[in-house]
């Protein structure tokens, strides 16, 4: 089987190398712009906002399944050049969903929790969608251009975390440097979510491609944790000062957009479609992912 990923080259798409190398598939990495090496394979730059550079690598791939991670992911940044985030988060799903649909293919999409308005805990599939930032509506039209397509899927992947393997820091990396260095840090104790580490996640991911299984599932940990207990947890794993970290309320911060307080994602279907799926606890998946980075 021929598979096309799309954001190959970032934070999510560097932890899909490992799993589907053991699938034996025909992989092709896409990236935004980046290039270089991709485990065996190369990476292949195609600009998702160009719909025309889009078909040629679709023509040349014609893959049988699309793994499509690619976004403008970024809140602050959907909200500066909502435009383009639009291009890349909206028009260039459908014309992937589209080519799909024509072709009797399947699409395996990652959408967000942040398609919720965060008034409440433990969100299903089935609760209706009210999302209060710019990110999160790009990504509600899009999973609607997913799910209409027949074996479609739209995974709505909770917060993640990890240490990059694509050599670009995120959030992780440098709260855990900052932990290194001494520096204190401050995270909400008003702000909900229900974390996976980027390793579970890629294997869900991989997972789901390979599933008898179309429509929305929840994509997250086990725990509904405030920002502020998650970072305590992951210090006290990593052996750090957990004394460095403070909390604050997100009445503190002031913000380009209202901040949903809680995205917590029961994952109920998950483990009812992967029964043998392993989510570790919090300081397990630390201890994984910092012995193998």
């Amino acid at each position: 089987m021929r598979i096309v990923v799309t954001g190959a080259s970032g934070q999510i798409g560097a932890y899909l190398l490992e799993p589907l190398m053991r699938t034996g598939w025909d992989v092709v990495p896409w990236s935004g712009g980046a290039r270089g090496d991709w485990g065996t394979t190369r990476l292949r730059p195609v600009d998702l906002a160009d719909l025309g550079a889009v078909d040629r690598a679709l023509v040349n791939a014609d893959p049988a399944v699309i793994l499509h991670v690619a976004a403008i992911s970024a809140a602050d940044q959907v909200s500066k050049d909502l435009d383009r985030a639009r291009l890349v988060n909206v028009e260039a799903t459908r014309h992937l969903a589209d080519w799909c649909r024509d072709r009797g293919r399947r699409i395996v999409f990652t959408s967000t929790d942040m398609v919720f308005d965060g008034d409440r805990s433990w969100y299903t599939e089935s609760d209706e969608p009210s999302p209060i930032l710019a990110y999160g509506r790009t990504k509600h039209e899009a999973e609607a251009e997913v799910v209409r397509t027949p074996g479609g899927v739209a995974a709505r992947l909770s917060l993640l975390y990890g240490p990059s393997r694509c050599g670009r820091e995120g959030f992780f990396d440098r709260a855990v440097a900052a932990l290194r260095a001494g520096r204190s840090q401050t995270f909400f104790h008003d702000e909900h979510r229900t974390p996976l580490d980027y390793r579970t996640a890629a294997e869900v991911l991989v997972a789901l491609t390979d599933a008898d299984f179309e429509g929305v599932v929840h994509v997250g940990g086990r725990d509904r944790l405030s920002r502020f207990a998650f970072m305590s947890r992951i210090a006290r794993a990593l052996g750090l000062d957990e004394s460095l970290i403070a909390a604050n309320s997100r009445a503190e911060a002031v913000f380009t957009e209202p901040r949903p307080a809680d995205l917590s994602l029961d994952t109920t279907r998950l483990a009812d479609l992967l029964p043998d799926l392993d989510r570790p606890l919090i300081e397990e998946a630390v201890w994984r992912m910092s012995s193998r980075n």
